[in-house]
């Protein structure tokens, strides 16, 4: 009843004529169900050590570097989610991107080789920038902690420009001018960095009800009183939790 409802945008009487319940049991299943889900499994959003081991974190490595990435130290890849809502009656400036030119609010996903999200942060207003969300999520913290390879060299994850340059972060060459080699370095970061893409974008295929930018505005007005923000998590624990794709970047990336 719950993938029913996530994968289109029904309205209750239409689910309580496919399932039989009234639409008032069926709202407080589904929220129940999804409740339960969230708390069993919401830890696994804030980087597993126990998983990311630094042997895992290595063999992430290698992965990048056999499709001809360049950079050596990369293990994962970390990149902002928009997700456009309806334009607010009160406070649109707080959601408003000037750069997409829409109402949205914002999510920071950094996504693994096999597209499983390591750590997800989020939502916040569409207007934050990427470095800010980066250091509100505090996942350089965790980073400093646990992103290294056994032999105890720190590992990156790379990002967009605006995120910048430290130990556990890197970013592409920017500038008016930028050399031959630097810009073939971007070029080749950008084709393993598309993994983050692609993992977005199946989790909207797969649940559709998430990508319909008018209802999911009028729930989102009301954040402060609905769970529907959970529904994101939820869905993007199905990719931490579900090993789907093994070996995702070498099949993906041409």
């Amino acid at each position: 009843m719950l993938l029913a409802r996530l994968s289109w945008p029904y309205l209750l009487s239409d689910l309580y004529l496919e399932f039989g319940w009234k639409p008032e049991c069926v709202s407080r299943i589904t929220n129940t169900l999804l409740r339960y889900i969230f708390n069993l499994w919401k830890d696994l959003l804030s980087f597993d050590p126990e998983r990311l081991t630094p042997d895992r974190l290595a063999m992430y490595t290698v992965a990048i570097k056999e499709r001809n990435a360049p950079l050596e130290s990369c293990w994962e890849f970390v990149d902002g989610m928009l997700r456009p809502i309806a334009r607010p009656i009160y406070g649109q400036e707080a959601v408003y991107n000037g750069w997409k030119r829409i109402h949205c609010l914002k999510y920071q996903a950094i996504v693994a080789p096999d597209v499983i999200i390591a750590h997800l942060y989020g939502p916040v207003e569409g207007r934050i920038y990427d470095s800010t969300v980066w250091h509100e999520s505090r996942i350089w913290e965790i980073l400093d902690a646990y992103a290294y390879a056994p032999d105890g060299t720190p590992l990156q994850v790379y990002g967009d420009p605006a995120y910048g340059i430290n130990e556990h972060l890197i970013s592409p060459f920017g500038g008016a001018s930028l050399t031959e080699d630097q810009r073939e370095w971007n070029k080749s970061m950008s084709k393993v960095q598309i993994v983050v893409k692609w993992c977005f974008k199946e989790v909207l295929q797969l649940f559709t009800a998430l990508d319909f930018t008018l209802l999911r505005g009028y729930w989102f007005l009301q954040l402060a009183y609905s769970i529907l923000w959970q529904f994101f998590f939820i869905i993007l624990m199905y990719a931490c939790i579900t090993p789907k794709f093994p070996n995702t970047l070498l099949k993906i990336i041409i």
